[in-house]
C-alpha cells in the first residue's frame, strides 16, 4: 500500500497520460501486463523472474488505473491484483510440449524458430544476418514486427505551442482558438544488420512467436567469436557490436536517453532480447544473407516441440 501511494504521488505531480486517448490508454495497459510473467523450465506459468522489472512495469500499469479512474472510466475501488493480471494475459497461452525437457539452467542465448532453420543451425551453425528495416512487416506476428529504425518519446508536460490566424464571417482576419499539442520527439537511425536472441530461455516465446524448435548456446562468448569472424568475413566493411537491449517507455524516457540499435519498446520488455548487430558503410545496400559457422553441438542444445 505505501508503493501505491507513492505511485499515486507521482502519478498526480506528472498526469504524464492525460493526452493519451482512452483507446490507447486500454492498448499500453494490454501490452504491459505481458510484462508480467515468463515461463518455467516446462513452460508453466510463473511471475517475471526479475522482481524489479516486474515492479516497474506495475508501477507503470498503476498509471493507468489512476488516469482511467480520473476520466470515469475505471471503478475507484482501490482494487490492484497482480496475479489476476497474470491470469488475464495468459488466458489464451497454451505451453508447449518439448520431445525432451530443457537439461540444466535456462541460461545462455535462445534462439527460437521454425524446426527447419533451427535444426540447420544446431547441425550446421547456419544463420540468416538480416536488415533491422526487416522487422518493419506487417507479414510478422505482434511478438516479432516493430519499428527498428525509428523510436519516439513524449516527454512529460512538454507542449507544442502554436498560435492560428483565419478568417471570420466578415471576412477580418482572426486569431483561432488552438489546443496545445503533445510534443513527439524522434530518433531514425541507419539501418543495420542485426541477430537477435532472447538472453536466457522462456518457452512462452515459442507460443508468441508461433514456432516449434529452440537453440540455446550454453557457451555465449564462444557463439559470439565464431558469429562476429563469421559475419566479418562475408561482410567487408562491418563493424560489429554486441550488448543487451535497453527497454524504454516513450511516455516516461527523455529523447537523449535511447540509444541507437539497442533501444526498444517497453511492450517487448519480456522478451529480454541480446543483439548482434553491425554498422555497416554509408550508402551500402543491405539484404539478408547467410553464414555458416559449423556444428554447434559442442556449445548448444536443441529442443524441438512434440
Amino acid at each position: 500500500m505505501d508503493l501505491q501511494s507513492t505511485w499515486t504521488a507521482e502519478y498526480e505531480g506528472s498526469l504524464y497520460l492525460r493526452e493519451l486517448h482512452s483507446n490507447l490508454l486500454v492498448e499500453r495497459y494490454g501490452n504491459l501486463i505481458q510484462n508480467l510473467w515468463s515461463t518455467d523450465c516446462e513452460g508453466k506459468v510463473q511471475k517475471a523472474r526479475d522482481p524489479d522489472r516486474a515492479r516497474k512495469v506495475l508501477r507503470l500499469l498503476f498509471h493507468i488505473i489512476l488516469e482511467q479512474t480520473r476520466r470515469g472510466i475505471a471503478p475507484a475501488d482501490g482494487v490492484f491484483d497482480e496475479r489476476a493480471m497474470i491470469n488475464e494475459a495468459t488466458a489464451a497461452y497454451v505451453p508447449p510440449l518439448l520431445k525432451s525437457p530443457v537439461v540444466g539452467a535456462p541460461d545462455g542465448f535462445a534462439k527460437f524458430g521454425k524446426r527447419c532453420h533451427i535444426r540447420a543451425s544446431f547441425e550446421r551453425g547456419i544463420f540468416q544476418i538480416a536488415p533491422a528495416s526487416g522487422y518493419n512487416d506487417p507479414s510478422l506476428n505482434g511478438a516479432q514486427a516493430d519499428k527498428e529504425l525509428e523510436h519516439f518519446t513524449v516527454t512529460p508536460n512538454e507542449h507544442l505551442l502554436f498560435k492560428l490566424n483565419g478568417i471570420d464571417a466578415k471576412g477580418n482576419e482572426v486569431e483561432v482558438e488552438t489546443r496545445p499539442m503533445q510534443l513527439f520527439r524522434y530518433m531514425n537511425v541507419p539501418d543495420f544488420y542485426v541477430w537477435c536472441c532472447g538472453y536466457g530461455c522462456d518457452l512462452r516465446m515459442l507460443h508468441d512467436f508461433k514456432y516449434d524448435a529452440l537453440l540455446l548456446v550454453k557457451d555465449v562468448p564462444a557463439f559470439t567469436k565464431r558469429m562476429l569472424e563469421a559475419v566479418d568475413k562475408a561482410q567487408s566493411g562491418s563493424a560489429g557490436i554486441h550488448g543487451p537491449v535497453a527497454y524504454y517507455d516513450p511516455y516516461t524516457v527523455h529523447r537523449s536517453q535511447l540509444k541507437p540499435i539497442f533501444s526498444k519498446n517497453l511492450k517487448y520488455l519480456y522478451q529480454n532480447e541480446y543483439r548482434l548487430a553491425w554498422n555497416m558503410p554509408t550508402g551500402t545496400m543491405l539484404a539478408p544473407f547467410l553464414v555458416e559457422l559449423g556444428p554447434l553441438n559442442d556449445i548448444a542444445q536443441f529442443y524441438e516441440t512434440a
